[in-house]
């Protein structure tokens, strides 16, 4: 689909594989600059890392001398892992993602510098745009029916694609040396420019920063022992009463009213709750790394550009025939455009979550004169 848009406004295309030199030539022997973008989420991890290495040979062996190189990794690539969420430099990697990444950026490193060949590695933070699906998620988000957003008191790492796009860039005008770049909008956007950027005009949102403040280890599990021996009290309430507590008449009555204090205080939670979005994975703190120094404020700098890839994309879409656009996904999140119709209740998982960051899945390669 994206190689016909893109053929579509006028673009280049080439489209083939790595498999035997003339055709890896035929791909990338003319690019000032090739930007790997191909992923694997699934798989073994010993495929994965065959599917990397053989890509990342191929398009530095391949392409000129002076040819720059940039492989488009992700946050995740700091070690993050279900359990291990928060922003930051972790020793291991916790997931098998974050592994095959940072096995494909020493690799892209190595290669890079063997072959005397500018290399840079890009962690892209949560990618936003115009044909991401977090995008077109969270515009529905913001014109659902939850009442209130509750985020944790921290920057978000959104990142959007013109910020890449302008990385890309600057990197072919030699704006920038080589090395690992974590790329996050710069400066960073907080939570509730993000849900506003995408809110109708004239809404307000209302956000709930949650303390990110880490209480000692043993509170914590005081907590959910405490929590874990209320729950298996009520469950077996019947039990209890019937062979222990009818004993002792005034614990009883104290465990009795401690049961139903919590059934009632769980059931308001879960009425609240109904209308308080809290995503869940949203990593708490800010992200290591070098930035971009060349890099704008996107606040200031994405709007005419953007605005300029609505306005093809809806001219693209306008020239499909009916009998082909009613079977259209495409959707175009714009402040100022109607409500995006729901489909079903919004995805409460996507917005913060670590697993929808990539801008693109195969190889890109662009000739910049």
């Amino acid at each position: 689909m994206s190689g016909s848009i893109l053929r579509r406004c006028g673009i280049e295309v080439r489209v083939g594989t790595f498999a035997a030199p003339e055709q890896s030539i035929r791909l990338v022997g003319d690019c000032d600059i090739v930007i790997d973008f191909s992923a694997i989420s699934t798989g073994e991890v010993a495929q994965i890392c065959a599917h990397y290495a053989k890509n990342i040979t191929a398009a530095l062996q391949y392409s000129p001398s002076w040819a720059r190189y940039v492989f488009i990794s992700t946050i995740n690539a700091f070690g993050i892992g279900d359990d291990f969420n928060r922003a930051k430099n972790y020793l291991m990697p916790h997931s098998v993602y974050a592994y095959t990444k940072r096995y494909a950026e020493r690799r892209a490193l190595r290669l890079g510098k063997r072959q005397g060949k500018q290399t840079f590695v890009f962690r892209l933070g949560h990618v936003h745009g115009l044909l991401q699906r977090v995008s077109q998620e969270t515009a529905e988000l913001v014109r659902g029916s939850y009442t209130e957003f509750e985020y944790p008191d921290t920057p978000s790492y959104t990142i959007f694609c013109h910020t890449i796009a302008e990385a890309i860039v600057n990197v072919a005008a030699s704006k920038e040396a080589p090395g690992i770049y974590t790329l996050v909008s710069e400066p960073a956007w907080s939570w509730k420019e993000v849900l506003q950027y995408y809110a109708p005009p004239g809404c307000h949102i209302k956000i709930t920063l949650r303390p990110t403040e880490q209480t000692r280890w043993r509170t914590r599990v005081a907590n959910r022992l405490e929590r874990a021996a209320l729950r298996l009290g009520f469950r077996y309430q019947e039990t209890l009463r019937a062979n222990l507590l009818h004993r002792i008449p005034r614990l009883e009555l104290n465990i009795r009213g401690r049961f139903y204090r919590y059934k009632a205080q769980q059931q308001i939670r879960e009425w609240q709750d109904q209308f308080i979005y809290r995503p869940p994975l949203v990593h708490e703190g800010i992200f290591p790394g070098k930035r971009l120094a060349s890099a704008s404020d996107s606040r200031v700098t994405m709007a005419e550009k953007t605005a300029e890839v609505r306005t093809m994309l809806n001219r693209l879409s306008s020239d499909v025939g009916p009998w082909t656009r009613t079977y259209s996904t495409l959707k175009l999140p714009s402040a100022d455009t109607a409500p995006l119709r729901q489909h079903g209740p919004p995805n409460r998982s996507h917005l913060g979550a670590h697993d929808n960051h990539a801008a693109g899945q195969g190889l890109c390669q662009d000739h910049l004169d």
